[in-house]
């Protein structure tokens, strides 16, 4: 296609504006997309950990309660509980990029490359 008249330059100019707003267009829609999704994430992340506290707490109790009986004093077992609990979190920090963080970012690399090699096959 040669611009040799007036009308020709213009409606490629025209054509190259569309192109450019579509493409703004599909940005926002894209990080609209991964803002919701991040969202989401955390908010059940949220709920989960709430519970999750919840029921150690209700279950600590409990043990705390047939520890006690076990052993015949109620501050020894919360004692033990507490060094139980101690230890289960120096077990989890030394962990933690084996449990948490490498299966977090492998699952989101793995979404956004899947949303970039859906958008080539497209």
């Amino acid at each position: 296609m040669t611009l040799n008249n007036e009308g020709d330059a213009r409606r490629v100019s025209k054509e190259t504006s569309e192109i450019i707003t579509l493409f703004q267009q599909y940005m926002k829609l894209e990080a609209i997309d991964k803002l919701s999704v991040a969202t989401t994430f955390l908010i059940a992340g949220g709920v989960i950990l709430v519970l999750a506290v919840s029921a150690v707490y209700f279950l600590s109790m409990g043990l705390v309660k047939t520890i006690s009986v076990w052993i015949g004093s109620e501050a020894c077992a919360y004692y033990l509980m507490g060094g139980i609990l101690i230890i289960f979190i120096i077990i989890f920090y030394c962990k933690r990029k084996a449990w948490v963080e490498d299966p977090v970012v492998r699952r989101i690399s793995r979404s956004m490359l899947k949303e970039e090699d859906d958008d080539e096959e497209a």
